[in-house]
C-alpha cells in the first residue's frame, strides 16, 4: 500500500480570462506559479466544451463535443506529474439553458467566466504511470 502525505502549500484564487481554454489556462497558471501538485475547483460558465467518458471495456476516452453555452456547476481536479510534464485532470458537471446536466472529464472548454481556487500540496509529487490492469495513466495504488 502506498499513501502519500502532503503539507499544504500556497492557496491560490484566480480568474481565467474569457476566451481562454479552461484546461490550457489551468496548465498555464500551474507552470507560471510552479505548482507541481495540488487540487482545484472551478465555477463559472463555458461554451464549446469537449467532455470525455471512459469506456471501461476498451480503456479509451470517448470524446463528445458540446457546441453551446453551459453553466459550470462544478469542476474539480488535480495536478500531478506524468513523466517529465504536468498532468492536469479536470472533471466537470455542466448545465444547459434548460437545466439538463452532463458530466465527464473536461478535455476542453472556452471560458466565459472561470473562478478557480487551487490548493498547492507540498511533498513527494505522485507520478502517473501506466496501470497494467486498466491500461490507464494513474497514480500508484494505495
Amino acid at each position: 500500500m502506498q499513501t502519500i502525505h502532503f503539507k499544504r502549500g500556497q492557496s491560490y484564487l484566480f480568474r481565467l480570462p474569457p476566451g481562454e481554454d479552461l484546461v490550457v489556462g489551468l496548465y498555464r497558471v500551474c507552470r507560471e506559479q510552479n505548482i507541481a501538485c495540488g487540487v482545484f475547483m472551478v465555477h463559472g460558465a463555458v461554451r464549446n466544451a469537449t467532455i470525455g467518458h471512459l469506456d471501461q471495456e476498451t480503456g479509451r476516452v470517448q470524446r463528445r463535443a458540446l457546441d453551446s453555452e453551459y453553466d459550470l456547476v462544478h469542476c474539480s481536479g488535480n495536478i500531478s506529474s506524468e513523466g517529465d510534464r504536468f498532468s492536469v485532470r479536470a472533471y466537470a458537471v455542466l448545465s444547459d439553458r434548460e437545466g439538463r446536466v452532463i458530466a465527464g472529464e473536461l478535455l476542453a472548454a472556452e471560458v466565459f467566466v472561470a473562478e478557480v481556487s487551487c490548493q498547492e500540496l507540498r511533498g513527494r509529487v505522485p507520478v502517473r504511470t501506466q496501470d497494467p490492469e486498466t491500461g490507464l495513466s494513474l497514480w500508484p495504488p494505495a
